[in-house]
């Protein structure tokens, strides 16, 4: 019953406004994959596994049924079905969560983990995203739970424990199938080395531990089988699939194209994004559960805690790349780790009536903040930064918002109202653009890249699209020179932060044309004496 409550909790507060913000630019691969799938075509979006793919496939077969049937306010838009399966990928990974805790550490501390994580912002803003993390952090968890849950079986009978492990090793080949991350795995296998040096009988059986896991596995991703596959995965670590370089933090572009690097994303970026941007009940939580971790270092949950924290915190800020999405592994620890501080503390008043009641009354004060916080900030909930943000000095917004591509839609929806037959839209969004510009009735506009070559053509009307979070090292000169030259047309702003600029450029008419024109009016004004052919106006931004 207790993870019935965590699991309708978490759903409740990821569901809400799905679609308050268009497709992002990766979200638009998963939609063109889906309908290439439809077609039979299914070596598409190559750079990821199939599993993911085929649940959104299935989200929008059934959300066709369900807008067939429902009220006109009620039906499901293509960002919500698209973004559906996450969600509850997301609430599923709180239970989950709970159930390895208590195996871990208690149940308490299993409880007080999945509460903590179904009113996570920043978990919540990754889940409400159609992308694989979310997926592939939730059966990274379910298969921790079926391997401790063998463990435990395995202490009293290591027959019956091998249906768990056989489990774990399922979960496992599924986790591989939502994204290509195997050194989640290995991670895991480093620490069951470390917890437990001699296992004896309590071990999975290889053959139906691996076995498993190859099946699961290749039933959910088949398509790594094509040779098409591999050819794309050869193209693309030669870095033939790289349309710009130069990543956004802090206000300045940093390298990532070299995968080990000191010139890369500042090496504090995960580290300042826990400290920033965890709530502060989470982190008073860690800060108690320092004293129970060293108390019982040598338990198999502080040593899972210390091993997966630090051998996921330390290889990530050494990576020149960096991004947001891939803290959410870290999260759920993070949210084991308070829990493990809140519940000592909570055992630690019990004797005394007074502190007891303090203490509770701090608990659940901090758990209902952390519930106003989510319904404060929504739907743009990774914008959260607590209250340490301040503290780091910054001079701009530190992450930039590279998995959402905010206001794009809006902006599309302006430009569409707005811009001359023909004119070209010039962004590092051409698919979201195109998608939402042919849903407000403009197939005749063409879109543009900003960063995967030049914009020469300059005798039609542009619309440019700057989004602080892609300006890359092909593109900033060109961004620089063009907000220089004018103000924008259109600024786009979510939670009070600017996250888009539109710049209206006229066209400018080719030599001849304008020669044209000058022969013309010259022919015509000479009718009038003593007045001059004014020059012809410069292009300027409107």
């Amino acid at each position: 019953m207790r993870l019935l409550f965590l699991f309708v909790l978490a759903l409740l507060v990821r569901l809400p406004a799905l679609d308050a913000y268009g497709f992002s630019d990766d979200e638009m691969h998963k939609l063109a994959a889906v309908a290439a799938y439809q077609r039979g075509d299914v070596v598409v979006d190559a750079e990821h596994p199939m599993l993911l793919k085929q649940m959104i496939r299935v989200s929008f077969a059934l959300g066709e049924r369900w807008n067939a049937l429902a009220p006109a306010g009620w039906r499901l838009s293509p960002e919500a079905a698209l973004r559906f399966p996450n969600v509850v990928a997301g609430a599923a990974t709180g239970v989950a969560l709970a159930a390895l805790a208590s195996l871990l550490f208690t149940p308490t501390v299993g409880m007080v983990a999945g509460l903590l994580w179904a009113l996570d912002p920043n978990a919540i803003a990754i889940n409400r995203l159609g992308k694989e993390d979310t997926l592939l952090v939730c059966w990274f968890v379910v298969a921790m739970w079926a391997y401790e849950r063998a463990k435990h079986e395995g202490r009293t009978d290591p027959r019956r424990a091998q249906r768990y492990y056989t489990a774990a090793g399922a979960a496992f080949g599924l986790m591989l199938a939502s994204k290509y991350m195997p050194h989640l795995l290995g991670l895991y296998a480093l620490f069951n080395v470390l917890a437990d040096r001699n296992p004896g009988a309590n071990r999975p059986h290889q053959p139906s531990y691996y076995g498993a896991m190859a099946a699961t596995f290749l039933l959910a991703n088949w398509v790594v089988l094509a040779p098409a596959t591999w050819r794309f995965a050869l193209r693309y670590v030669q870095g033939g699939e790289l349309v710009h370089h130069g990543y956004a933090y802090a206000g300045r572009l940093y390298v990532t194209d070299v995968p080990l690097s000191f010139a890369g994303v500042p090496l504090d970026y995960y580290l300042t994004f826990l400290c920033t941007r965890v709530p502060l009940f989470t982190l008073a939580g860690v800060g108690l559960a320092a004293y129970p971790l060293w108390r019982d270092r040598m338990s198999r949950g502080a040593t899972w805690l210390r091993v997966l924290l630090v051998l996921l915190l330390v290889p990530y800020s050494l990576m020149a790349a960096k991004f947001l999405r891939y803290t959410l592994p870290m999260l759920a620890l993070v949210d084991v780790l308070a829990a493990v501080g809140w519940v000592w503390l909570l055992d630690l008043a019990k004797p005394v009536p007074r502190v007891r009641r303090a203490a509770s009354l701090a608990f659940a004060c901090g758990l209902v903040a952390m519930g106003v916080t989510v319904a404060r900030t929504a739907p743009w909930l990774s914008f959260y930064e607590n209250g340490l943000s301040a503290v780091v000095p910054s001079g701009e917004r530190r992450f930039p918002e590279e998995a959402y591509d905010l206001r794009v839609r809006d902006a599309m929806r302006a430009i569409a109202a707005q811009a001359a037959p023909g004119a070209r839209v010039v962004t590092d969004v051409p698919g979201v653009s195109r998608y939402y510009l042919d849903a407000a009735g403009r197939p005749d506009l063409v879109t543009d890249s900003l960063s995967a070559g030049p914009v020469i053509d300059v005798t039609q009307e542009r619309w440019m699209v700057v989004q602080p979070e892609h300006v890359s090292f092909e593109n900033e000169a060109l961004v620089a020179q063009v907000r220089q030259a004018g103000a924008p047309w259109l600024v786009a702003s979510a939670s009070g932060v600017p996250v888009l600029e539109v710049y209206r450029l006229a066209p400018r008419p080719d030599p001849g044309q304008l020669r044209a024109q000058r022969a013309w009016g010259q022919a015509t004004l000479a009718k009038v004496p003593g007045r001059p052919l004014p020059p012809p106006s410069p292009a300027r931004n409107n």
